[in-house]
């Protein structure tokens, strides 16, 4: 088990350099199959993968994310219906829009922002660091990828979904599944790792104010 938080870091980074995130609750069964397709550069297994996946899922963690976020609730029930619909072309900006906003929310700093060509989220998560595996999970926020990659950077990932090309009007042929589900991977992963790792920094928070030494519990990763 000691390697599972470095070999969470590096499939969390491939994944986000073909423009997919993980979901706190998935398998590592099904993680550990993506990424042997990854390490074989089988980039359409990986695709179809995550999709089945989010579409098995897609539900629940609609419910979770509504739940989660109520005053987005209106928003992404919207966006999650014309999923279904298949009206990819409102979905995707709605998922991309509604991620980035989540990210400000949560770290303080837009999913997309830059400083000096580096991501913003990377110092902003910096504090969330505190075991192997919530690090290894938040690695993606340390290094840019193709969905917040600056118009001079696209092409190095010219086949994956791109923020600015899509929000700013640029790109024609983003309304498909895949770019779907995309969008959908990434605002469950901002959906789900930052509210875990939240919600843990602020547990062991109260622990040291109580006073109280006892051993804390690690979050909890997939099974």
């Amino acid at each position: 088990m000691k390697q599972v938080p470095g070999e969470m870091a590096q499939l969390s980074v491939q994944l986000a350099k073909r423009g997919w995130y993980v979901w706190m609750d998935m398998p590592f069964s099904l993680l550990y199959a993506v990424r042997d397709a990854l390490n074989e550069k089988r980039f359409e297994i990986v695709g179809r993968a995550l999709m089945r996946y989010f579409k098995k899922e897609g539900r629940r963690i609609e419910s979770t994310m509504r739940e989660t976020f109520p005053n987005r609730g209106a928003i992404l029930k919207s966006a999650f219906r014309a999923d279904r619909r298949k009206d990819y072309a409102l979905s995707v900006p709605v998922f991309l829009a509604q991620a980035d906003g989540i990210c400000s929310e949560l770290l303080g700093v837009g999913f997309y922002s830059r400083r000096k060509g580096t991501p913003r989220t990377a110092s902003a998560a910096a504090r969330f660091r505190q075991t192997e595996i919530m690090s290894g999970l938040l690695e993606p926020l340390r290094v840019t990828g193709p969905l917040n990659a600056l118009e001079d950077e696209r092409h190095d990932y010219p086949d994956v979904l791109n923020r600015h090309e899509v929000l700013h009007g640029k790109s024609m042929g983003y309304a498909t599944p895949l770019s779907s589900f995309r969008a959908f991977s990434l605002l469950a992963y901002v959906g789900s790792a930052l509210v875990t790792a939240k919600e843990y920094v602020e547990f062991l928070e109260e622990q040291r104010a109580t006073g109280c030494h006892s051993s804390t519990p690690s979050p909890e990763g997939s099974s």
